[in-house]
């Protein structure tokens, strides 16, 4: 067979083929607009899109959000409900309300409904025919912020203070049944390592996501804080026995105690004897006790870990 009896014999038979597969995909688009063309009865799941809500009301979200529909129409109207999740708009405009709750009844809604409703398509059935929906009220809180950290410093560092939050606390708007349940907003977890210098970072807070009807004012949080050089001091600070009764008489012994405490290398000089209190209470003794607890009952903001070294205060009865 010669190259050009080759490439007709070639050609004749991809368009025999081709045409037999335009024969079936012609069939298939016939059958799929027959089927199309014939009506039938369907049940769809609309999902509720609440319309003219008052501005000073939410629509709890544990209300009914889905209402089911049973339609009658000619398939090729009722595909576009395959296609898409199908809504439905509720007016709250008309509903009945009450103190807790609107209520949608189906039978005095009907028109509402069937208005979104093609001419052609046909309403057979709406389930529930009831629709309760709880609400509340917006109200504004302040909530504080708290700092959810892992911050270590280097050796002979740490923060001067405390870390500040920028703002501390957040306006939340929202229903007040669910703002009564949220007494603080935490921040996703800070890590910083090895800190030697002073820190501000941003960190996001960790919104409750459960409640969708909550606004609120802030998303971040500035964390500030100044980082310095520490230093351990230690200082002898005076004893005070407290609560001895009137009628006895004791001598104790140590009189002072040595007080550790550590400090910024700025604020070292300004520590005294006199910035602490120790004290222990003759009432805290048992009959078996022969020692009392000493304690530090006062300390400047600007000492960390302050500790005493002696645990016990001996002691004797005067007579």
């Amino acid at each position: 067979m010669t190259a050009s009896k080759h490439n007709i014999f070639s050609l004749f038979k991809t368009r025999r083929v081709n045409i037999f597969l335009l024969f079936i995909v012609l069939a298939f688009v016939f059958s799929v607009l027959t089927k199309l063309s014939k009506s039938y009865t369907k049940t769809f799941s609309f999902h509720i899109n609440a319309i003219n809500v008052p501005e000073d009301v939410v629509i709890i979200n544990d209300s009914t959000i889905n209402m089911n529909i049973t339609l009658t129409a000619y398939g090729f109207r009722l595909i576009k409900y395959y296609l898409k999740k199908p809504t439905i708009d509720v007016d709250f405009a008309t509903l009945d309300k009450n103190a807790t709750h609107y209520n949608w009844i189906a039978k005095r809604e009907i028109s509402n409904i069937i208005k979104q409703f093609d001419i052609n398509e046909k309403i057979v059935n709406i389930i529930p025919d009831t629709i309760v929906f709880r609400y509340d009220v917006n109200t504004v809180k302040k909530i504080p912020v708290v700092l959810n950290s892992n911050i270590k410093f280097s050796s002979g560092f740490d923060v001067n203070g405390a870390f500040k939050l920028e703002p501390d606390s957040i306006n939340v708007i929202g229903p007040k049944s669910v703002l009564d349940t949220i007494s603080e907003i935490f921040t996703e977890k800070l890590e910083l390592d090895n800190i030697i210098s002073d820190v501000s970072s941003t960190v996001k807070l960790k919104l409750p996501s459960q409640h969708q009807d909550l606004k609120f004012s802030q998303e971040q949080v500035q964390v500030i804080g100044t980082v310095e050089k520490f230093t351990e001091g230690i200082i002898e600070v005076p004893v005070n026995v407290i609560n001895i009764p009137k009628n006895i008489k004791i001598k104790y012994y140590p009189k002072t105690v040595p007080v550790i405490y550590y400090t910024s290398l700025s604020n070292f000089k300004s520590i005294s004897s006199s910035s602490f209190i120790v004290e222990s209470d003759y009432n805290s003794l048992s009959a078996a006790d022969s020692y009392l607890i000493p304690k530090i009952v006062q300390q400047p903001d600007v000492v960390k870990n302050a500790r005493l070294s002696i645990k016990r205060i001996e002691f004797i009865l005067v007579q």
